[in-house]
C-alpha cells in the first residue's frame, strides 16, 4: 500500500467515525466534501467500480431516522410545559436531559459497533429501541393512558438511548461500501448526498411538525400531540425497514477493536503502575512511560498528544450550553411573542428553528467565498482566531436574547404572590361609581370601566366592607338605590377574585364572580376571552374573515369559561343585534368583556386583564442570525481543528473528547434550571451573556499558550482555508502548520 493510500483509509477512518458531524450537520457539509476532495487527488487511477446499490438504503434510512428525531425534538418543550404540565424550567431540564444522553451515548455505540455486535447489529438494535421510544411518546399523548407523564419520559429516555447509540455507526457503515481508494470520488458524493438528506429531514420536520401539533384537532384536544409524533414514529419503523431491506447488497465488517478502549486501557495501566511503584524507583519523564512494557511507543506519544490538545476543550461546553438552548429557552421566548404575519399565516414559535440551518447553509459557501478571504487579508486566519470570533458573537446572541425578554416581560401575567390577593371590581353601568373608603387610594371608576388590584396585601383571606355610590347622570337616573349601598369584598392570598356592578332584578348590585380568577396567557399564546353578563342568550363574536366564537349564556351564571379565540378586530351580538361594532383582541392575552342590560338597552365594553404580547415574533431573528454566524466560526473551525490538531489514529478519539464536551452543555443547562436561580428569564440570559465573555476570555488565554501541530498538507483540510491561501502553498511546505496558522 502507497503512502497516499495510507493516508486515504486514514482520512475515511476519522470522516465515518466522526458523529459529531452528523449532529452538527449544517456546519459540517463543508469539511466533509474538502476531506473527501482531497481522497480524490490521492487516489491511484484504476479501473472504475460500480455505485454501491446498498448506500441507497443507508441513505432513506437516514431521511426517516433524522425526520424522526429533529420532528420530536423540536416539539418537545412545549409538549413538556402545554401536554403534561411541566413548568418552564422543569421542560427545559428533561429536554436538556435529552439532549445529553444523545451526545453521550455515541461514544459507547461505536465501542458496542467496533468491539463487540458489529455496526449492522447495531444499528438494528438501536433503531428498534428508538422506534418502541418514540411509539411510547405517541401513545403516552393520547387520552388512553392514565400516567402520561411516566409512559412519556419512559418513551424519552428509550429514544434517547435509541438515538445516542445509532449516532456513531449509520454514516461510518455507509463509507464501508465503498472500495478505497478506488471509489474515493463516490464516497465524497455519497457524503455530500447524506448529509443533504439530514438537512432535508431536519427541515422538512421543523416546518411540518409544528403545523400537525397545532393546526390539526384529534381527540378533542387543542393541539394534536398523538398526531406529531406519531408521524415520527412511523416513520422509524419505515427508516427500520429500509435498512434491513438492504441487507443482501450490504458490505459488512467484522468487529475490529476501538482504539478509545485501547487508549483508556493504557491510561489505566501507566496510572495502576504509578501509584504501586515505590519511591526507590527511577521515574520515567512521563506517567505514560509506565505503561511501554506492555503497550507501544507510537501510542504513548499519541496519547500524550491528546493530552497537549485535550485543554482546548475546555471552554466548548459553554458554547453549546448557550447554543443548545435554541431548541428550548428560545422556544419558550418564542411563544410569547405575536406569530400572525398579516392576514396570511402563524408563524408558530417552534417553526423558529428552521431558521438555524437555513441561515447556516447559505452563510458556509458565503464564508467561503468572501468573509475568509476578507479577514485573511487583515490577518485573521488562525483557527482559535475564529474560534474566538464565533465564541464572542454567541454572548452577543445571547445578549441580544436578553433584550428582547426585558422587552417581553411587561406583557406578562402577574399572578397572585404569596402575601398578596387581586381584585378586580368591573362597572357594567354607563355611568361612573364611587368607592368608600378608597382601595390603595383609588376610588373612581370609570362608566362601563374597572378597577384592578395586583398586589393588595393579604394573609389568608380579607374582608372589605366597601360603600358603592352611584353617580345619579343621566344614563343611570331610572336605576333604583342611586345612592349608598355597602357590600363585603372578599380577598384571598394568592387568588384572583372579580366583582362586577350589575343591573339585576331593576336593582344595582354587587356581585362576585364565581371560583377565582385565571389570569394566566394561553400556552399556545392565543388571546383567552370570557363574558360577564347578566343577560340569557347566545353572545357570537365574528371576525372579518367570518370565524364565529359563541358563548352561551345562562341565566343562572354569571361568568362564562375563558375561550381560546383567534387574535384580531371582532363585532358583539347577542341574539342577533350587534352590541359592539369593533374590539380588539391580541395575541398572548387575556380579556373580560363585560356585556349587562340596562334598561332596554344592551351596553359592554373589553378590559385587558392580562397585556397581550407587545413583540412581534420577528424580534426573534436578529438573536438567530447572530448565534447562526457564531455556529460557523465555532463548530466549523472546532471540527477542522480536531481533525489537524490530533494524530492519525487518534481522530476518533478527539472526536469523542468534542461529543463529551457538548454533553457537558446540557448539563450545565439542566444544572442551572433546576437549580432556579433566576426568577427573571432576563437575568439568566444576562448570566450566561457573562458566562459566554469569561469563556471567550478562557479562549484567548488558552490560544496564546497554544502550539499547532506539525501535519502535512492533507490535515490542512479546514473550511477557513480560502482557495488564494491555497495557491500560496507550495510543494515544499507540506509541513508548515496546520489552517495557515502563519
Amino acid at each position: 500500500m502507497t503512502a497516499a493510500d495510507v493516508q486515504v483509509e486514514s482520512v475515511t477512518q476519522f470522516i465515518v467515525s466522526d458523529s459529531f458531524l452528523e449532529e452538527h450537520r449544517y456546519t459540517s457539509i463543508v469539511a466533509m466534501r474538502r476531506l473527501a476532495y482531497r481522497m480524490g487527488m490521492l487516489q491511484q487511477e484504476s479501473k472504475p467500480l460500480k455505485y454501491p446499490k446498498s448506500v441507497f438504503f443507508i441513505i432513506g434510512n437516514e431521511l426517516c431516522e433524522g425526520y424522526s428525531y429533529y420532528g420530536m425534538r423540536v416539539i418537545l418543550v412545549l409538549y413538556l410545559r402545554n401536554a403534561l404540565s411541566y413548568s418552564e424550567n422543569d421542560a427545559i431540564t428533561i429536554y436538556h436531559i435529552f439532549c445529553f444522553f444523545r451526545y453521550l451515548l455515541p461514544v459507547f455505540g461505536a465501542i458496542l459497533a467496533d468491539v463487540y455486535i458489529g455496526k449492522y447489529k447495531t444499528i438494528i438494535f438501536s433503531s428498534t429501541v428508538h422506534a418502541t421510544g418514540t411509539v411510547i411518546i405517541a401513545l403516552a399523548a393520547t387520552p388512553w393512558i392514565i400516567s402520561s407523564r411516566v409512559f412519556s419520559l419512559s418513551g424519552l429516555t428509550l429514544a434517547a438511548i435509541g438515538s445516542g447509540l445509532l449516532r456513531p455507526c449509520v454514516n461510518p457503515f455507509g463509507g464501508e461500501q465503498f472500495v478505497l481508494p478506488q471509489q474515493a470520488k463516490q464516497l465524497a458524493n455519497f457524503f455530500a448526498i447524506f448529509y443533504f438528506m439530514i438537512n432535508v429531514a431536519a427541515l422538512t420536520a421543523c416546518i411540518t411538525t409544528p403545523v400537525l401539533r397545532q393546526d390539526f384537532k384529534c381527540f378533542g384536544q387543542e393541539s394534536c400531540w398523538p398526531l406529531a409524533f406519531g408521524v415520527p414514529a412511523l416513520l422509524t419503523f419505515i427508516a427500520l425497514g429500509l435498512f434491513v431491506s438492504g441487507k443482501p447488497w450490504y458490505r459488512m465488517q467484522q468487529p475490529k477493536g476501538n482504539v478509545l478502549l485501547d487508549t483508556m486501557k493504557c491510561i489505566s495501566y501507566a496510572l495502576r503502575k504509578k501509584l504501586s511503584s515505590s519511591d526507590g524507583t527511577e521515574k520515567p519523564s512521563h506517567w505514560l512511560e509506565y505503561a511501554k512494557d506492555k503497550f507501544d511507543q507510537q501510542l504513548l506519544k499519541d496519547i500524550r498528544e491528546v493530552f497537549r490538545v485535550v485543554p482546548m476543550y475546555i471552554p466548548v461546553p459553554i458554547y453549546w450550553a448557550l447554543a443548545n438552548q435554541q431548541g428550548s429557552t428560545w422556544v419558550f421566548q418564542a411563544s410569547k411573542m405575536d406569530g400572525a404575519v398579516g392576514n396570511w399565516f402563524v408563524i408558530k414559535p417552534d417553526q423558529l428553528g428552521t431558521l438555524n440551518p437555513l441561515l447556516c447553509i447559505l452563510f458556509i459557501p458565503l464564508f467561503q467565498w468572501c468573509v475568509y478571504p476578507a479577514l485573511a487579508k487583515i490577518g485573521i486566519k488562525r483557527p482559535l482566531q475564529f474560534i474566538n470570533i464565533g465564541a464572542a458573537l454567541c454572548a452577543l446572541a445571547f445578549l441580544i436574547s436578553s433584550y428582547v425578554e426585558y422587552k417581553l416581560e411587561p406583557s406578562y401575567a402577574q399572578l397572585p404572590a404569596p402575601g398578596q390577593g387581586q381584585l378586580r371590581i368591573f362597572n357594567g353601568f354607563p355611568c361612573q361609581v364611587e368607592l368608600d373608603p378608597p382601595i390603595s387610594g383609588r376610588n373612581f371608576i370609570a362608566p362601563l370601566g374597572s378597577l384592578q388590584w395586583t398586589d393588595i396585601p393579604v394573609n389568608g383571606s380579607r374582608s372589605i366592607s366597601e360603600t358603592f355610590v352611584l353617580n345619579s347622570g343621566l344614563p343611570c337616573r331610572k336605576i333604583p338605590m342611586l345612592k349608598n349601598w355597602t357590600t363585603d369584598i372578599q380577598i384571598f392570598e394568592e387568588q384572583s377574585v372579580s366583582y362586577v356592578l350589575s343591573n339585576r332584578d331593576g336593582a344595582a348590585e354587587v356581585q362576585r364572580a364565581p371560583g377565582f380568577d385565571e389570569v394566566s396567557k394561553s400556552l399556545t399564546n392565543m388571546p383567552r376571552l370570557r363574558v360577564i353578563y347578566n343577560i340569557a342568550g347566545t353572545l357570537v363574536l365574528k371576525n372579518q374573515y367570518d370565524d364565529e366564537f359563541k358563548f352561551q349564556l345562562q341565566a343562572e351564571d354569571l361568568v362564562t369559561e375563558l375561550m381560546e379565540v383567534y387574535s384580531g378586530r371582532y363585532r358583539v351580538s347577542f341574539q342577533n343585534e350587534e352590541i359592539l361594532s369593533d374590539i380588539l383582541v391580541e395575541s398572548g392575552g387575556v380579556f373580560t368583556l363585560v356585556v349587562q342590560k340596562v334598561h332596554s338597552k344592551i351596553v359592554g365594553n373589553l378590559h385587558v386583564i392580562t397585556p397581550p404580547g407587545t413583540l412581534h415574533i420577528f424580534w426573534a431573528i436578529p438573536q438567530i442570525f447572530v448565534v447562526s454566524v457564531a455556529e460557523i466560526f465555532f463548530s466549523v473551525t472546532y471540527i477542522s481543528f480536531t481533525f489537524t490538531q490530533a494524530p492519525d489514529r487518534m481522530k476518533s478519539i478527539m472526536s469523542s473528547v468534542l461529543n463529551i464536551s457538548v454533553s457537558l452543555a446540557d448539563v450545565l443547562v439542566v444544572f442551572i434550571s433546576a437549580a432556579k436561580f433566576f426568577k427573571s428569564r432576563t437575568h439568566q440570559f444576562l448570566f450566561f451573556t457573562g458566562l459566554m465573555l469569561f469563556d471567550v476570555i478562557l479562549l484567548l488565554i488558552l490560544s496564546v499558550r497554544y502550539k499547532y501541530r506539525e501535519t502535512s498538507c492533507l490535515d490542512e483540510a479546514s473550511p477557513p482555508e480560502t482557495d488564494a491561501q491555497s495557491r500560496q502553498t507550495t510543494e515544499g511546505e507540506n509541513n508548515m502548520r496546520s489552517t495557515q496558522d502563519g
